[in-house]
């Protein structure tokens, strides 16, 4: 080889190892090959589940640049030393075909059908395997018709084969590295939705809040992709920031895994506890109906308090559906808070305990300060168990992206109460995703769906508020519509998708 052409080499390995998209890394693997080679046409095959399956195929004079991947149009090739590919592969060698019309060592029927019904004469060839640094055969690339200078095809340099394995050895460490990288990434994904199965045991609803959260960012960022390559958006995810976006995504509530089923759940404001206030007023009645018996209370009052204590119960079923609470509800807990029995041996039964009254007196919702509190311990129990996973330098923000999605651009958020700029743009996203995603599922326990158009609404408004980001807002919108606001998984649709 010439110093020029290992020059090639060595730049060509450089852009093959910091190459992260790994479409593009396989275009690059034969882009570099038919470089060095100054090859016409080349198609790299894939070694999956012991056949050769197409990845790439691309032909300069007849401007084809396909990334394949139907298996029905370009069904996978069988490991059969008939075939060129096929024997390079089983045998670990460098296969040089000076023309393939002439050779009878292969089956080259294929190509002769494509050059019949396409014009094109496929005359040289040269294939050989990748083999990564372990010696396990990755795929394999074919290259087709060497150029001279003056365009002509020709036979391929024997000298030329050096190069080729040079080139072999950078793509198949390449592909190699980047598949680790791939198991590595698919292991922390699916540690996660062991996280999320978890969840799901307690909280169903939960594990398709989380796949919509990583469905609906990933609409964000390929929408504000498509802007930036326009040049209509400052913005752009990398393909490191990208997977690293998406991954916070899936993990940003793994801290509900501690948060007790009862109050993540909670339907109203007493619960469960709403039977045993039912039983009580119940017991309240015969107690005054035992008082009557016995005379210690005369029939009218006996039934003008048995039809309050029925009143009653009826009003603290109604409040404890109630999304809002109106002055007059609110004082009549209170006043039932300090109403008594007192039994003939002097002791009393309070209507409704302390802890019954103060959650049937929760104006807005159905949750206490101290409730909230507790569903709000999610996002710091999140970022506890996200700083014992190792992303490495590779992923560094998932924990303080997921970390930060109920942060409010007027520092009205928690945990930390962070403020404008203090919020990431990544971050910011998770925020406003996820309150979209809350508002229009239907399969939460304790609140109704909203339509899309109404939670988008709510989002605007919220960004008046100085809450919320409405460049982020604007921007999911216009994804969403291009992609159609009806998409979300749901239980129903991942039991047909399962069926």
């Amino acid at each position: 080889m010439n110093q020029r052409v290992m020059d090639e080499i060595l730049n060509l390995g450089i852009q093959l190892s910091a190459e992260r998209d790994y479409d593009k890394l396989l275009s690059k693997i034969i882009d570099c090959a038919m470089d060095i080679t100054n090859s016409d046409a080349g198609t790299l095959y894939m070694y999956v589940d012991d056949v050769l399956q197409f990845a790439v195929m691309k032909n300069r004079s007849m401007h084809i640049n396909q990334t394949i991947k139907d298996d029905k149009l370009y069904p996978p090739v069988p490991m059969d030393e008939k075939n060129v590919c096929a024997y390079a592969a089983i045998h670990r060698e460098i296969m040089n075909i000076p023309d393939v019309y002439e050779s009878e060592e292969f089956d080259f029927s294929g190509p002769g059908k494509y050059d019949k019904m396409t014009g094109y004469r496929t005359t040289s060839m040269l294939v050989y395997p990748l083999l990564n640094h372990e010696g396990n055969l990755v795929g394999v690339v074919q290259l087709i018709n060497a150029l001279d200078e003056n365009g002509k095809a020709v036979a391929y340099d024997r000298e030329i084969e050096l190069a080729a394995q040079a080139l072999a050895a950078q793509g198949a460490v390449a592909l190699s590295n980047m598949m680790y990288m791939q198991e590595i990434e698919q292991l922390m994904i699916s540690i996660t939705q062991a996280f999320t199965d978890a969840i799901d045991t307690r909280t169903p609803y939960n594990y398709y809040h989380s796949r919509n959260v990583y469905l609906y960012t990933e609409v964000v960022i390929n929408h504000i992709n498509e802007l930036h390559e326009r040049g209509e958006c400052a913005h752009y995810f990398g393909y490191n920031e990208k997977k690293e976006l998406l991954m916070a995504a899936l993990m940003h509530d793994i801290g509900k895994l501690v948060v007790p089923a009862e109050v993540i759940d909670k339907s109203t404001r007493l619960g469960e506890r709403l039977e045993l206030v039912q039983q009580r007023f119940d017991y309240l009645i015969t107690l005054y109906h035992v008082d009557y018996c016995e005379r210690r209370i005369d029939k009218e009052e006996w039934i003008a308090i048995k039809n309050e204590l029925l009143t009653a119960k009826a009003k603290i079923e109604e409040i404890n559906r109630s999304g809002h609470l109106s002055e007059e509800q609110q004082a009549f807990v209170k006043a039932m808070s300090e109403r008594a029995y007192m039994d003939s041996m002097g002791a009393y039964i309070k209507y409704l305990t302390l802890e019954e009254a103060e959650v049937l007196s929760v104006r807005e919702g159905n949750l206490t300060r101290r409730e909230r509190d507790i569903i709000q311990s999610h996002v710091l129990y999140t970022v506890r168990y996200l700083n014992k996973m190792n992303f490495g330098k590779r992923y560094p923000h998932i924990v303080d992206w997921a970390g930060k999605h109920h942060e409010l651009l007027n520092g009205s958020g928690y945990p930390d109460g962070l403020k404008g700029e203090e919020i990431p743009f990544e971050a910011r996203i998770l925020t406003v995703v996820d309150i979209y995603e809350a508002l229009t599922s239907a399969d939460r326990p304790y609140k109704k769906s909203i339509e899309n158009e109404q939670a988008f609404g709510i989002l605007h408004r919220m960004a008046k508020e100085g809450k919320l980001d409405e460049e982020v807002i604007t921007l999911f919108e216009e994804a969403m519509g291009k992609r159609g606001c009806d998409m979300r998984f749901t239980a129903e649709n991942q039991q047909e998708t399962n069926a």
